[in-house]
């Protein structure tokens, strides 16, 4: 059973250092792009591999689920293809901050070392053609022995090259967790949030001060958890443990909505559908910040959503972005969304145009529902939130992961997960 949290909706805007898909540079030599969304050892899929998903019940539910339980685990993805294709699936397992593990292969794993899926099903005569595939785990050839952090693998089976990995969670349920965020404003009028946890640990935690840790986390962004750096332990049966100030998370992460379940559907924020083009086009109406009033709703395709079935589409659609009053024509702007997985590629670079003093770019994706940002390319990183209409009403997801060190076995075990949603 997954922890219960009570929420009590009473940051510094934390600087964007995003992990890693793409390496381009710039004319003025920025330094590599990097995505702090996705962890270290993540590794973003090429180009042919598309509308990836992993999740736990349904799409967009957080990939967590108990050890020794029947819950499970779904894979998605598609690959642009003319012919089906054979994959390896993979299991490995980490440490909380993401470093590998001591464990081995047998440690983890119930099973086998890997599994195969082939097969696909292929999309009914669409351009560009694709097979899709799903795998769902732990199963009979590909269990979990173990709880903690672990990266699922998708490989080429005839290559065995790596395609692309994604993270996901199993925890024990041992103990119980309450937590609460809480809103504060510092220095300017962007809200804040500070996450507070009470952890009730089982009898084995006897040193919980140096064997506990809570790591926090916003919107699934994995690469940006932030492990509590103030703990409490004067009480005998539970540890507190939060946050500084100016480790907190920004209030108001703006996300915008993008759906596109059927082109043929028309939306109000779409300018043009050419469905006869191979693929077809999708324009969106010119998206703008600094004069932006309209309150955002609450969104829930965080991690996408893209159709699934044989008649589903993939379809190009155009972005496009006023330039706001405080932004230079030169600045490299980027949209980023769910149809990548909050991963980069090129074509997310946006191209200024003098005449409509805007910014626009292309990215082909599958029809569904999706959420995107705009960002700004700085010498520090990526920086998402300069683009934000700071006023807009976005609810913000977070997860709690509590783990214990256990010495004995030499690796982190997760206790206990919970979540929570900021009003």
């Amino acid at each position: 059973m997954m922890a219960a949290i009570a929420i009590y909706s009473c940051q510094s805007l934390y600087p964007e250092v995003n992990n890693g898909s793409s390496s381009m540079e710039s004319s003025t030599e920025l330094p590599p792009l990097t995505n702090a969304k996705t962890v270290p050892p993540q590794v973003a899929p090429p180009g042919h591999i598309r509308s990836i998903e992993l999740f736990r019940n349904s799409p967009g539910g957080v990939p967590v689920i108990t050890l020794n339980s029947n819950e499970q685990i779904t894979l998605r993805f598609d690959e642009l293809a003319d012919a089906s294709n054979t994959f390896t699936i993979r299991v490995r397992h980490f440490n909380a901050d993401w470093t590998e593990s001591s464990l081995i292969s047998g440690q983890v794993n119930r099973g086998f070392q890997d599994d195969v899926i082939g097969g696909g099903t292929a999309g009914v005569g669409q351009f560009p053609s694709f097979y899709s595939y799903s795998y769902t785990f732990p199963n009979r050839e590909l269990g979990i022995r173990v709880s903690g952090n672990f990266m699922i693998e998708v490989a080429d089976y005839a290559s065995r090259e790596l395609l692309f990995s994604l993270p996901f969670f199993v925890m024990e349920d041992r103990g119980r967790l309450d937590a609460s965020v809480s809103e504060f404003f510092q220095g300017r009028n962007f809200p804040y949030h500070q996450i507070f946890a009470e952890y009730y640990f089982p009898n084995f935690v006897n040193l919980p001060l140096t064997d506990i840790d809570i790591y926090f986390v916003q919107n699934q962004f994995w690469g940006r958890s932030k492990r509590a750096s103030q703990r409490d332990v004067s009480s005998p049966d539970y540890i507190r443990l939060h946050n500084d100030r100016n480790e907190g998370f920004p209030g108001r992460y703006e996300f915008r909505p993008l759906h596109i379940d059927d082109i043929y559907s028309i939306s109000r924020d779409v300018i043009e559908v050419s469905p006869d083009r191979d693929p077809p086009l999708i324009r969106l109406q010119y998206d703008v910040v600094d004069l932006d009033i309209n309150p955002r709703p609450s969104r829930s395709y965080a991690f996408g959503a893209p159709r699934t079935g044989r008649n589903a589409r993939y379809t190009e659609v155009e972005f496009n972005l006023d330039r706001p009053s405080f932004l230079e024509q030169d600045e490299e702007v980027y949209v980023m969304g769910s149809f990548t997985n909050w991963n980069f590629t090129d074509s997310q670079k946006m191209v200024y145009s003098e005449t409509d003093d805007a910014f626009s770019t292309r990215i082909l994706m599958k029809e569904g529902r999706y959420d995107y940002i705009y960002a700004v390319r700085t010498r520090s990183g990526i920086d998402d939130l300069r683009l934000a209409a700071f006023f807009a009403q976005t609810v913000q997801d977070y997860q709690i992961l509590v783990y214990f060190r256990d010495q004995q076995e030499n690796y982190d075990r997760l206790l206990q997960y919970g979540s929570l949603r900021s009003r």
